[in-house]
């Protein structure tokens, strides 16, 4: 069985990797299809096949596609337009090279009633992928923790957690958690035509985080709840580009919508064990 893995020079997409030979695959029955494939000569030295894959020049796909049987499918970072068109190349390409199955890493925001504004893409995503022909299986993803955790050393400094959130709750999930379930979806059999959410074992308010990454530092961290125009100008002193700070403020409008507050029971159903908790997994990346 050949498993082709996109975008797997991304923070996603490696960790997915790098679950799949640890959970046994072999080196040679692995297949990354990235832009840039001097980025990833770390999985060439392994034994992995390395192809050039770029999501905008459909013939570079068909061609990395070959010999295929799952494809796990992970989107570009790219703005709602080009990332529909790259999503349908990607597709097309798949049914061209003869794929038999594709894995998806969706994202929770997939519903009309969105505020997300990546949301059209998702939409359009996933209702392509179903009526392919291909046989498919959709994670959503829950919002990552990742940035929470990485961006502790400056909200110690600050003595606060500044987002533009009012009583939004947000079942957080750390891309471990999602690589281990992206890879059991790919591995493991009686997956077809089903659909999962990735979600935290609770879902917690921000005044929450605040006091979680307290507890963990041990430094005082108050959540500040800011407008969104303050919120980007924080985002700004990080050089933030303006279309990605438009995406994050829709990002937590959608919080407030409630789209992040379900939790799910799917990581421990996918992989056998629960995800790691907020506190937990902040711990851990505390004491790296």
């Amino acid at each position: 069985m050949k498993i082709n893995v996109t975008a797997a020079t991304g923070q996603l997409g490696t960790k997915a990797v790098h679950v799949l030979l640890e959970q046994g695959v072999a080196a040679d029955d692995i297949v990354v299809s990235v832009r840039s494939p001097q980025k990833a000569d770390e999985f060439a030295q392994k034994g992995i096949t390395v192809r050039h894959a770029d999501y905008d020049k459909p013939d570079t796909l068909t061609s990395a596609f070959r010999d295929t049987d799952i494809l796990l499918l992970i989107p570009s970072s790219a703005p709602v337009e080009p990332r529909i068109m790259q999503h349908h190349y990607a597709l097309e390409a798949a049914e061209l090279a003869g794929v038999n199955r594709i894995v998806f890493a969706s994202f929770m925001a997939a519903t009309p009633t969105s505020k997300f504004l990546i949301a059209p893409f998702l939409l359009y995503a996933e209702s392509r992928l179903r009526l392919s022909g291909l046989d498919w299986t959709i994670l959503r993803d829950g919002m990552y923790l990742d940035p929470v955790a990485d961006w502790i050393p400056d909200l110690i400094k600050m003595g606060r957690l500044p987002y533009p959130v009012k009583n939004g709750r947000v079942a957080y999930i750390s891309r471990d958690d999602i690589a281990r379930s992206l890879a059991a979806a790919v591995i493991e059999t009686g997956h077809s035509e089903k659909l999962y959410k990735l979600t935290g074992t609770e879902a917690i308010s921000m005044p929450e985080l605040a006091k979680i990454i307290s507890r963990v530092t041990g430094k005082k961290i108050v959540y500040d709840h800011v407008t969104e125009m303050e919120f980007a100008d924080l985002c700004r002193k990080d050089d933030i580009p303006e279309e990605a700070i438009e995406v994050l403020n829709s990002m937590y409008r959608a919080v407030d919508n409630g789209e992040f507050d379900q939790v799910t029971d799917h990581v421990k159903l996918l992989t056998g064990t629960p995800p790691k908790t907020v506190e937990h997994y902040i711990g851990c990346v505390i004491d790296e």
